[in-house]
């Protein structure tokens, strides 16, 4: 399932007017972008999706860990009573039964951020910042000189600057993403 974009062009706030062909290679680039930040992010969708079913390698213990972050709800483990599991109210969902999460497991529930969540607010500062880069400078130039004035851009490349990347980190990072033992 392709994700969408965490901003749109009217969300740039670059100055001007976007021409409908400069709209429409801005919301590129922001789809672009928004892959970036997940990508940065470990390749969490960040965006909230409610009722996801994902199957999971079994870990071999009793604990297994869900992928996407933040976990909002799990409704279901397919082929499990409910009393069978529980969820910790995070990440984590713990054998009751004294059996082992073994094989496959289907696992459906709701995880990421709302729009109006600080989290996800950040990626759409990010993204946008990103965009807006190569829309003020769309010849990618590095450095300008006249007589003895001289300027140097950042790069305009649809990249993360160092910085963001860190930003990105800082909003979304676990130090261990999947399952373990």
């Amino acid at each position: 399932m392709p994700l969408g974009p965490f901003a749109t062009h009217e969300d740039l706030r670059i100055g001007w007017e976007l021409t409908a062909a400069e709209q429409s290679q801005a919301d590129r680039l922001l789809i672009d972008a928004s892959n970036l930040i997940r990508m940065t992010a470990g390749y969490q969708q960040i965006s909230r999706v409610d009722n996801d079913t994902v199957t999971l390698r079994g870990s071999g213990s009793t604990v297994l860990r869900l992928p996407q972050r933040p976990v909002r709800d799990v409704t279901a483990v397919a082929g499990l009573a409910s009393t069978a599991w529980t969820w910790d109210g995070g990440e984590r969902l713990t054998r009751l039964d004294g059996y082992l999460w073994d094989g496959p497991v289907t696992v459906t529930y709701s995880h990421g951020f709302n729009t109006d969540d600080v989290a996800y607010q950040v990626a759409v500062s990010v993204a946008c910042d990103a965009v807006k880069r190569i829309l003020t400078n769309p010849e990618m130039v590095k450095q300008r000189s006249i007589d003895d004035y001289s300027e140097t851009l950042a790069d305009a490349r649809a990249s993360l600057l160092a910085g963001e990347q860190d930003t990105i980190r800082q909003a979304f990072g676990v130090s261990s993403w999947g399952v373990t033992p």
